[in-house]
């Protein structure tokens, strides 16, 4: 990635999934309101899925492509074909720098995605949402799927650029299952997308409720069971069972009145609507990720009766459930589990605690965020930058000083960023410093000054590491003290870098057709040094207009950690060190900074008006910076995942 992202992309991030919305399921609701969130920050987002109907269409903020893939195992696997993989293969080319997320790994559509990533060599991250093996009707249907789960479907994990779990317990089983180091997974829990505000604890009616597919898995049978062992003892009760399939029989059963089996799988909407009448939710299941179904019943207000599957267990201890866990495939636990859940449903005060607790463990604004840094991190530093910081390096500038730090400082950026002005005073033998301390008086609220002093002259290098060491803006630039440059073309950066998420560096070009050179000697100098510097930076990604260029606004982190290795003490090497430290800097990912060129005014000063740079003497040192920094090893020290690294290059 060079200079700059390209314009072609369509998409910032990409979902795979096996269905979605309408269709019913935890991965699909989630899948759904990931992308619909997402969508509301700007987040340019495409679906791919399964469908009963191809379509292709803009709704709910994003674009939606369906296929109609063949359905087996009960309409609960879709294998998808042709069609799938060269329409999926156009859209991740045409889009070489969008994110690709994979939702659960032992999906056809899952697999294909993975082949066509490592083929483009594009990374992608898969959301796992099962923690456990999988379950089909016939024991034979579970070896094979399982056999090809671990043999063959294990690919898209291994192959992945980092896995998420959606429990600590899917982590482990993820980890274990298919020996993937843990570190390589992160977890980010599910949540729900519904305002819970308007349930009334106090107007909930008696009713239990068990709603999902009619699978193995889930296993639906042992429910039916235990209502018919204790409907009976509870006749104001409704006992109710709600899905489809061909897993659950109970036609020939002669069951009572207050136990209702429906065959169909609720809507959504329909589904909330009972759970915010409901007091109890059941869920029977072997194996899960993390149901979502089981933390929008217990927001609701609902008891979770749930079984010991793990993930079931680790909901359970986030939001004190424990006494409510039963064992699985267990009739006589479940009914003694559902006679306790009962009779505890009358304290109106425990099942409030038990909603109020889920909503703030498993909030959608905290799962929205976590994968908003995880999957977008460009996006996403973007949205928290909050200051700019300024550096100012200043040797006997008593001319300009008061009148260049006085443009600084009324300078008003986009999204009330504020401005932290370094000013680091190199031993100046005039009046600078009285100036500065006139002119920093009654700073702007969005305004904070920093002084800094050298006991002794060392050089405008040094000068400027000092400033930039001492900085804390997640933008940082260097503003010279003289008035050859004009401080609103840093508003205008500011604004292209809030305009692209993916920029980490932007160079300010002087040579441009608005820009007049007073000195050819000068013009021809900084053209030969930035020519010398291009032969060497080209080829690893970056050559600028102007590397002698004052201006350059560096992420505050990616500047910070280059000039932590700066090796320059002499006036005028400083440029040539950066540019070559900028262009050899990968991040952690391995990926290039991402620069621009932007033309910027220029008004060059001369030597009675106080220019430093002889480009004879200067020219000759800074030439040999150029050949010594683009050959040498360097080593920098940052932070990743809050852990100081140390990288070399």
């Amino acid at each position: 990635m060079k200079q700059g992202k390209d314009n072609k992309n369509r998409y910032d991030l990409i979902s795979i999934s096996h269905y979605f919305p309408p269709r019913v399921g935890g991965l699909e609701n989630m899948a759904f309101t990931l992308l619909k969130e997402l969508s509301k920050k700007g987040i340019r987002c495409l679906a791919l899925f399964g469908s009963d109907n191809k379509y292709e269409k803009e709704e709910d903020g994003f674009t939606k492509i369906s296929f109609n893939p063949v359905n087996l195992f009960e309409n609960t696997y879709p294998i998808f074909g042709i069609r799938f993989f060269f329409k999926t293969i156009r859209i991740i080319q045409n889009n070489p720098d969008a994110r690709i997320i994979i939702h659960s790994r032992h999906f056809t559509s899952s697999l294909i995605t993975h082949f066509i990533c490592d083929l483009l060599s594009h990374p992608y991250i898969v959301i796992e949402h099962n923690a456990g093996e999988i379950y089909m009707k016939s024991k034979f249907a579970t070896k094979v799927i399982n056999w090809l789960d671990q043999h063959i479907f294990g690919y898209v994990l291994s192959g992945a650029q980092e896995i998420i779990a959606v429990s600590k317990t899917g982590r482990k089983w993820i980890s274990r299952n298919f020996n993937i180091e843990k570190q390589r997974i992160g977890v980010i829990y599910n949540s729900f997308d519904f305002n819970t505000s308007h349930v009334k604890i106090e107007e909930k009616e008696n009713i239990v409720v068990w709603a999902s597919k009619w699978i193995k898995v889930k296993n639906p049978q042992i429910v039916l069971k235990a209502y018919t062992e204790i409907a009976h003892k509870y006749p104001n009760w409704l006992f109710m069972l709600i899905g489809s399939g061909r897993t659950l029989s109970y036609e020939h059963l002669d069951l009572p009145k207050n136990i209702r089996v429906v065959e169909q799988l609720l809507g959504h909407k329909d589904l909330l609507s009972l759970l915010e009448k409901s007091k109890i939710y059941i869920n029977s299941s072997f194996s899960e990720g993390l149901a979502i179904a089981n933390l929008e019943a217990a927001a609701m207000g609902n008891i979770p009766v749930m079984s010991d599957a793990p993930s079931n267990k680790e909901i359970a201890k986030k939001i004190k459930t424990e006494d409510y866990i039963f064992k699985r495939n267990n009739i006589k636990d479940l009914v003694k589990t559902l006679e306790k859940a009962i009779s505890k449903s009358e304290d109106k005060e425990y099942l409030t605690e038990i909603a109020k607790k889920t909503r703030e463990d498993f909030s959608k604004e905290k799962m929205l965020h976590e994968y908003y840094k995880k999957l977008l991190p460009d996006h996403s530093r973007n949205e928290e930058i909050e200051k700019i910081s300024i550096i100012i390096p200043v040797y006997n500038e008593e001319r300009t000083v008061f009148q260049i730090i006085g443009k600084v400082k009324k300078l008003k950026f986009p999204k009330k960023i504020k401005k932290e002005i370094i000013i680091v005073n190199d031993a100046s033998t005039d009046k600078s410093m009285i100036f500065i301390n006139k002119i920093i008086k009654n700073p702007p609220e969005d305004t904070k000054f920093i002084i800094l002093e050298n006991k002794r002259n060392r050089g405008k290098s040094q000068t400027v590491k000092k400033g930039i060491l001492n900085s804390t803006g997640d933008l940082v630039v260097v503003q010279d003290a003289d008035l050859e440059y004009d401080p609103k073309d840093l508003v205008k950066f500011v604004k292209i870098f809030l305009s692209n998420p993916h920029l980490d560096v932007i160079y300010g070009n002087r040579f441009n057709e608005f820009n007049k050179f007073n000195s050819l000697v000068h013009r021809l100098g900084n053209r030969f040094v930035t020519f010398m510097s291009n032969l060497l930076t080209r080829p690893k990604g970056f050559a600028p207009k102007d590397m002698e260029t004052c201006y350059k606004m560096v992420r505050g982190e990616i500047m910070r950690a280059i000039f932590n290795s700066l090796e320059s003490t002499s006036n005028f090497g400083l440029e040539p060190e950066v540019t070559a430290k900028l262009v050899r800097y990968r991040k952690v990912d391995g990926e290039r900074l991402n620069f621009k060129n932007v033309d910027i005014y220029y008004k060059p000063r001369n030597f009675a008006q106080g220019k430093k740079m002889k480009w004879f003497k200067h020219g000759f040192e800074a030439f040999l910076e150029i050949l010594y920094f683009n050959s040498s090893p360097f080593t920098v020290e940052e932070y990743h995942n809050n852990k100081k690294i140390k990288r070399k290059f």
